[in-house]
């Protein structure tokens, strides 16, 4: 026998005739549809969570950063950044060190980050995320995120204290003696400055806008009492982020002494942990698919035992072992594709209206479904890569072929004259 006329019987024996083998038919599809539905929906979340995050990632932070561990603060940070310039690399000076702020008789820990006003878009372009206010970093003037104003109730005009932790601890001075540790008065009190609100910004990342605030360069040198001009790091932008590897080469070979470190490194736990995580669910849904591979076992095994006679008929009539093989094997191929194409459409219907749907659940049960104080992100993410449908897709039809070869070769073991017997 042909292809065609296989592929014809095959699809005669699956064909709903309102029995039981119909309906469990139907449910065998249904569960393709489910296990490939719901595997692209988590891929897709946790490949968007990491696109999402290097994005933001990026967005908050440098493609490259430079440190002086040795001192602690580069010196000259105009020469590293004439030499990242030769390299064809953008460069600017940062300041970034934790500090307390002071709204009232309140103090909560948070990150300075001084940049250069005018060198912002190699350092990280601030003004782009204003939402109230105006990009301004004058003497005296400081940012602050719609988080953290809502946490000190602060607005736009009013004003704030911030400490530095190294003044402060300058302060005190400790003396061992024979009596133990003595405190000694210090020779010098140090004022807290206070600062204006000029701009309220929103990155979108829950966990930098609770934790970061933006002044000039200036005013964090002297705050944090650091040399006047010198920076605790350098932040370097290169063209292609993803691929920056000859950069980075260049930049080492060029600045002998200092750290140079992409975002890569200074993420890799993380971005490690996201990988991971990616592969492990994958790992374990992939087993939704194997269940339903099962049933569509346990469905032909039903057909073989209903079509004992039209199987022996078959076979008198001249169809081989491997004919009768090739039906049944195309009976899991033709439910393993329905429910793949379904399951893969049903799948991006969902991840179209995720967020719709998380609106949805959280009217019907009224609580927070995705708070962006736990995942970082207000809305949740998603990106479908056509390299993950594609691997699903061949996975789940090969495993529900592959869930046709029991019953297929228990159905070519038929010998016409048994089949028949009682005909």
């Amino acid at each position: 026998m042909h292809l065609k006329t296989d592929m014809f019987l095959a699809w005669r024996y699956l064909k709903p005739k309102r029995n039981a083998v119909s309906v469990i038919t139907c449910i065998s599809v249904i569960g393709v549809i489910l296990g490939v539905a719901v595997l692209i929906v988590v891929i897709a979340v946790m490949a968007g969570f990491t696109d999402e995050f290097k994005k933001k990632l990026l967005e908050t932070s440098a493609h490259i950063q430079i440190y002086d561990y040795n001192r602690g603060y580069i010196e000259d940070p105009d020469a590293v950044i004439a030499t990242a310039k030769s390299c064809g690399i953008k460069a600017a000076p940062v300041v970034k060190r934790h500090i307390l702020l002071q709204r009232g008789r309140r103090f909560v820990p948070k990150l300075l980050i001084g940049i250069d006003p005018e060198q912002q878009l190699e350092s990280v372009n601030v003004s782009k995320f204003v939402k109230y206010g105006n990009f301004s970093l004058r003497k005296g003037e400081i940012l602050i995120s719609d988080v953290i104003a809502s946490e000190i109730s602060a607005r736009v005009g009013d004003t704030v204290i911030l400490h530095s932790p190294a003044k402060l601890a300058e302060m005190v001075d400790l003396i061992d003696g024979k009596g133990g540790k003595k405190i000694k008065s210090p020779e010098k009190i140090y004022l807290p400055s206070e600062f204006k609100i000029t701009g309220i910004f929103s990155f979108g990342k829950y966990d930098f806008d609770k934790n970061v605030l933006f002044t000039s360069l200036d005013d964090a040198d002297e705050l944090l009492g650091l040399p006047w001009g010198t920076a605790t790091v350098v932040y370097a932008r290169v063209a292609d982020p993803f691929h920056m590897r000859d950069d980075l080469k260049k930049l080492r070979a060029n600045l002998p002494g200092l750290f140079v470190l992409s975002w890569r490194q200074m993420n890799r736990k993380f971005l490690g942990v996201l990988e991971v995580e990616k592969n492990m669910q994958f790992f374990l849904l992939a087993f939704i698919v194997l269940v339903a591979a099962f049933s569509i076992t346990n469905t032909l095994i039903t057909v073989v035992v209903q079509k004992t006679r039209e199987i022996g008929l078959l076979k008198a009539l001249g169809a081989t072992n491997g004919t009768v093989v090739r039906i049944f094997v195309l009976q899991g191929f033709i439910v393993g594709l329905v429910g793949t194409i379904f399951g893969i459409i049903a799948g991006l219907a969902v991840i179209h209206w995720r967020n719709q749907l998380l609106h949805a659940m959280r009217v019907i049960t009224r609580q927070e479904i995705f708070p962006k104080e736990f995942y970082i992100f207000s809305q949740l993410p998603a990106t479908v890569e056509w390299r993950d449908l594609l691997v699903i897709g061949v996975i789940s039809v090969a495993l529900c072929t592959i869930g046709g070869v029991i019953p297929a070769v228990r159905a070519s073991r038929l010998a016409p004259a048994q089949a028949l017997r009682y005909e």
